[in-house]
């Protein structure tokens, strides 16, 4: 990772003819190879000695196969506000990003900045941090990447959501087909900050037209060239920008593995996608051979979705009335609209409509307390639903040891051959027509904040 001064107007060649409006489409035409610089080599162990400076939690955990390995609370818009953070990094999660934050929305609407950011930092509990951007401005991206640095361990470069907000705005899954110009966004961050430059990527898309295209050889060929640009940590989603919504599939782990084989010498690379337990952690992390894994939709019902590993020696399943008192107590120390990257009230509805997912389904009591979560205003408010939620569960004899996930599954299909809730069509017979249901994570991370949960 090289190092330099920032550039500067009249420091040489401008940038400014990469700038892109916001509502312009993606260009996918490439210009001809040319021979670019490659930068010096990353300390591969970046990543560990930056786990072990921050020893954050003192989690122990039965499978040597999670020793020194990140695991990782995903970057998600209105979800990975500071409090859920910290929530989080008390059962097991050793590293944290921020919420997207749009680089040209932080410099120029003080009202999005100081939602997102506070002049001071971060508190040092909620550390190793990584801030995650969106844009494609070379310059725009390094001016707030440089407002940020000095307060987080990390600036990340979105390449992953899928959607059309990202395609209308350039940035996301959309600038991996644009070759130069995401290589000229890495190189200008990776050579003018202090901090690692993080790339969250996915698998290049399918041409289709060519029998013999490979597409994880190909994403590889675009990887290599973002580290030779000064990437140093790559989380790749082993899913294509075209899988999503209805049409997501499964997540190959396999084209995670070659990923791996081919670059995991040079920089510390992360899984993301298809992780539902914690036994699914294990098993990733064996047949992809990563320096960890990212979650998003399933810790977003389950904080401590790394701190069980599949063993009956493991600690008890933490309750979900539990983990929403605990969410709410830590509101009231980091406020979600004060800088704590999150917007306030709309924020805490949408972490207690996940946690408490299959207490407000309940048919005897759930519309009556999901309503008012809806129209609650206060922490008082919030934590009164809690309180008549929990005498719900007295008054049963609620166990919590037989809770089970409820808001991840909830656009799961049952197979009725088996009776088990499907979520991937290929585990279905492969004459069957049924598409696959699950929401990718970086789907749920770029529109979970314009939709709520209902969508």
């Amino acid at each position: 990772m090289g190092y330099g001064k920032i550039r500067m107007p009249g420091d040489g060649p401008s940038l400014s003819n990469t700038k892109t409006p916001l509502d312009a489409p993606p260009t996918t035409s490439q210009s001809p190879t040319l021979t670019l610089p490659v930068a010096p080599p990353v300390d591969r162990q970046w990543l560990q000695k930056l786990l072990y400076r921050y020893p954050t939690n003192t989690t122990e955990h039965t499978d040597p196969i999670l020793d020194n390995k990140a695991l990782v609370v995903a970057p998600m818009v209105d979800a990975s506000d500071l409090p859920f953070r910290i929530l989080c990094r008390r059962y097991g999660s050793n590293l944290c990003y921020t919420p997207m934050i749009h680089a040209r929305m932080f410099l120029t609407n003080p009202h999005y900045r100081t939602q997102f950011w506070s002049d001071s930092g971060m508190p040092t509990e909620d550390r190793p941090l990584i801030a995650q951007l969106c844009g494609s401005d070379p310059e725009i991206l390094l001016e707030t990447a440089k407002l940020i640095e000095g307060g987080v361990d990390g600036i990340d470069l979105n390449c992953g959501c899928p959607q059309g907000i990202a395609k209308r705005g350039n940035y996301g899954a959309f600038l991996l087909e644009q070759e130069e110009l995401l290589v000229e966004i890495v190189r200008t961050l990776a050579s003018n900050l202090s901090v690692p430059v993080s790339v969250k990527v996915r698998l290049l898309p399918d041409r289709g037209n060519n029998s013999n295209y490979d597409v994880v050889e190909d994403s590889i060929r675009l990887y290599t060239k973002l580290i030779d640009a000064g990437a140093s940590l790559l989380t790749l989603h082993g899913r294509t920008r075209l899988q999503k919504g209805h049409e997501t599939g499964y997540c190959d782990w396999d084209a995670i593995r070659r990923v791996v084989a081919a670059l995991g010498h040079r920089v510390p690379i992360l899984a993301n996608g298809g992780i539902e337990t914690m036994e699914d952690v294990v098993e990733c992390l064996k047949v992809t051979g990563v320096d960890g894994i990212m979650s998003s939709e399933a810790i977003l019902e389950y904080p401590p979705l790394f701190q069980q590993v599949g063993s009956s020696n493991d600690a008890p399943r933490v309750g979900r009335v539990r983990l929403a008192r605990e969410y709410l107590e830590l509101c009231g120390e980091y406020p979600p609209d004060e800088g704590g990257q999150g917007s306030g009230t709309k924020c805490i509805r949408s972490h207690l409509h996940r946690i408490l997912h299959a207490d407000l389904q309940n048919p005897t009591y759930g519309t009556t307390h999901r309503d008012a979560i809806n129209v609650a205003q206060t922490l008082d408010d919030f934590s009164t639903i809690v309180d008549a939620i929990d005498a719900h569960h007295f008054a049963i004899q609620h166990n919590v040891s037989n809770e089970t996930r409820s808001w991840y599954v909830r656009h799961r299909i049952l197979d009725p051959e088996t009776g088990d809730m499907v979520k991937n069509m290929h585990r279905f017979d492969k004459t069957k027509e049924v598409k696959s249901v699950e929401l990718d994570e970086d789907t749920s991370a770029c529109i979970m904040n314009m939709f709520g949960d209902e969508w």
